[in-house]
C-alpha cells in the first residue's frame, strides 16, 4: 500500500492573506479544514459532534477564528454564534459538508459529501488516472468511481449499519473487546471464518451464538472485518485499478486495506493522506475555487 504525507504549515498572521475552511459535519464528529489561497493545509481539527449541533461548530470554527482574527487582539472570549461571522470578518471563507451541513449557519455555501471526497482525495494525491475511493463512515459508506477530473459515478449505503463504523463497534460490544485492539486481535486469527448475517442485530447473535460454542476471538474480530469489506464491495463493481481509502474508520482499522486488496487480481492501494479529514479538506478546496473562480467572499 502507498503511503503519503502531507506538510500543515503554521496558520499565516491574520490579515496577510485569505483563508479557505471546510466544515465537515458528521455524526459522531465534526472536523475542520483550512487551507490558503495556494490549497496549503494550515490547519486540521476535530471533535466530538456535541448537542446541539450548530453551537458546536460554532464553537469549533470560532477557537480557530480567533487565533486569527483581528479581534483576537481584544483577548477576549468568543462565543460560539460569533464563529463564522468572526472568520467571514477577517476575510475567510468557510464551505460545509457532511451530514449536518445545512445546519450551520453563517457559511457561504455547501456542497455533497461526495464531492467534498473527491476534491479532499485529488487535491492531495493530485492522481493522474481513475480510480476508486471507498469511504467507510461512522453511518455509511461511500464508493465513489472518480476520473481525476471529477466524479464519474457514486454508490452510498445509508440503509443498513452493515458495513460501517456503527457495525464494527456495536460487535465489539458484544465481544467486548475495546476497538482500538481489534486491529491486533484479527491479526492472530487461524482461520477464515464467515459471519453469514446481513444485518447487524443478527450478527451480533451469530457471534455471541460461535462464542458459545468455543470459536476464538481473534477469529471472529477476522471475520468482521471481512464481513465489512464484503458489504461494501456488494454496494457496486469496481472497474478501475486503483483504490483510495478515506475516513476515520479505516485509518483507525488499517487492516482493512489487505482484505480489500485481496479481493482483486491485482489492486493498487492507497491510503488518502489525512483520510479522515478528507471531506473537510475537500469543502475547504472548493470554498477556494469559487473564490478564485468567481471572486466571492460573502454571498449566502
Amino acid at each position: 500500500m502507498t503511503r503519503h504525507t502531507v506538510q500543515v504549515r503554521p496558520t499565516p498572521e491574520p490579515g496577510t492573506e485569505p483563508v479557505f475552511w471546510g466544515v465537515d459535519c458528521g455524526s459522531a464528529e465534526i472536523k475542520i479544514a483550512a487551507i490558503d489561497s495556494t490549497g496549503r493545509i494550515l490547519e486540521l481539527r476535530k471533535g466530538r459532534t456535541l448537542f446541539p449541533l450548530v453551537e458546536h461548530v460554532h464553537r469549533a470554527l470560532s477557537g480557530s477564528a480567533e487565533a486569527l482574527s483581528p479581534l483576537a487582539e481584544e483577548q477576549r472570549a468568543v462565543t460560539p454564534d460569533e464563529g463564522t461571522e468572526l472568520a467571514a470578518r477577517a476575510g475567510h471563507v468557510i464551505y460545509a459538508t457532511g451530514y449536518g451541513r445545512n445546519h450551520i449557519k453563517g457559511v457561504h455555501g455547501s456542497l455533497t459529501e461526495i464531492k467534498a471526497h473527491f476534491l479532499g482525495v485529488q487535491h492531495q494525491l493530485e492522481l493522474d488516472r481513475d480510480y476508486t475511493i471507498i469511504d467507510i463512515g461512522g453511518q455509511d459508506s461511500k464508493v465513489i468511481r472518480s476520473t481525476p477530473e471529477r466524479v464519474d459515478q457514486f454508490a452510498i449505503n445509508r440503509k443498513c449499519a452493515a458495513g460501517t463504523g456503527a457495525y464494527i463497534e456495536e460487535l465489539a460490544h458484544r465481544l467486548e473487546v475495546p476497538m482500538d485492539r481489534l486491529p491486533g486481535l484479527a491479526r492472530k486469527h487461524d482461520s477464515d471464518l464467515t459471519l453469514n448475517s446481513y444485518c447487524t442485530v443478527f450478527s451480533g447473535q451469530e457471534v455471541i451464538k460461535l462464542l458459545m460454542h468455543g470459536e476464538r476471538v481473534e477469529n471472529l474480530i477476522q471475520a468482521l472485518y471481512r464481513s465489512v469489506v464484503k458489504r461494501v464491495l456488494e454496494m457496486t463493481a469496481i472497474d478501475t485499478d486503483t483504490l483510495v481509502f478515506s475516513g476515520g474508520v479505516l485509518e483507525h482499522h488499517e487492516i482493512l486495506v489487505p482484505l480489500f486488496a485481496e479481493r482483486f487480481d491485482q489492486i493498487e492501494t492507497i491510503m488518502a493522506p489525512n483520510a479522515q479529514f478528507c471531506g473537510a479538506l475537500g469543502a475547504a478546496v472548493h470554498a477556494m475555487k469559487e473564490t478564485q473562480d468567481h471572486g466571492l467572499s460573502h454571498h449566502h
